[in-house]
């Protein structure tokens, strides 16, 4: 049976990590884990999901993307969009291009960046108590001239430890300056706490069949009483009940299209007893699996 840790490997991108490998995103400055980068997607990436361990600002440069939250909201991402990702929430990535390529800057700022940042008010912010994980921003003339630097820093080629810090730094006090509540926002606390991710994703996805309803609550960032109601009011139905269906729904797709056996077939959706496997299947289809195997 897959763990836990093995499938958020396979299946989470970790950011900004992750963007290193990328061969569609470049590193304009990078100093510890503060960081610009510059992506241009060429091809439809669908259903990404990641989480950003730092705050990470995003601007538009063209194109446009889908990003998804963890409550199933959906947030359109076009040509001059700002928006702000606080540290550790589970998003979705949609890009499917139409006219043009997905070009955009993302920037993060490490937790000695934003202490920096912060010192500069005398005011406590208090913890935000809003419910969206995204903070937007209008991009006004003077955020557009801010990434028309950078990209003129993208252009030359300009990497410096120094400049970095003054770019991250001017891009925050430029979005104090229009909206205050950002000083909320980076200064709560996202560590701890489970990260909250889409449940309808992640049930989509036929690799969590061989998991129990418990890892799937611990996977999903809830509790087992949270996952449970959280569940039932998106498929109507229990958890064991809606697992039991498309576990034998899989495993009638795996023995029709395979050359799987029916032990693995039972091991692969993790039924760890094949006679319990055979039984729930007769019961579910009045054929045995090894039945539906002499059928094709």
């Amino acid at each position: 049976m897959k763990t836990l840790s093995q499938y958020c490997e396979n299946n989470i991108l970790v950011i900004p990590q992750a963007l290193f490998g990328m061969p569609d995103v470049s590193v304009i400055m990078q100093d510890g884990d503060s960081a610009i980068f510059y992506k241009c997607l060429q091809q439809d990436l669908i259903d990404v999901e990641f989480y950003s361990n730092a705050p990470c600002l995003v601007y538009i440069e063209s194109g446009s993307e889908t990003i998804t939250s963890a409550d199933n909201e959906l947030h359109q991402l076009t040509a001059g969009s700002v928006i702000l990702l606080p540290r550790g929430v589970n998003l979705h990535s949609d890009f499917v291009q139409s006219t043009e390529k997905l070009k955009a800057y993302l920037l993060f700022f490490d937790d000695q960046l934003i202490s920096e940042f912060l010192s500069s008010f005398n005011t406590v912010a208090k913890p935000s108590r809003q419910s969206h994980c995204l903070f937007k921003v209008e991009c006004a003339d003077n955020l557009e001239l801010y990434f028309e630097s950078l990209q003129q820093l993208h252009r030359q080629k300009v990497h410096s430890p120094a400049i970095l810090k003054l770019k991250l730094l001017e891009i925050l006090h430029l979005i104090y300056l229009q909206k205050p509540t950002l000083l909320d926002v980076l200064t709560k606390k996202q560590q701890g706490a489970k990260r909250k991710r889409n449940l309808q994703r992640l049930l989509d996805n036929n690799q969590i069949l061989n998991l129990s309803i418990s890892d799937m609550a611990n996977l999903s960032g809830r509790s087992l009483s949270a996952f449970s109601r959280d569940f039932k009011a998106l498929y109507k139905v229990p958890p064991k009940q809606w697992l039991q269906q498309r576990r034998m729904t899989q495993a009638h797709q795996l023995l029709a299209d395979t050359d799987q056996s029916v032990t693995e077939v039972a091991l692969t959706l993790g039924f760890e007893n094949l006679s319990h496997f055979i039984k729930l299947f007769k019961q579910h289809y009045q054929l045995t699996p090894k039945q539906i195997k002499l059928r094709i």
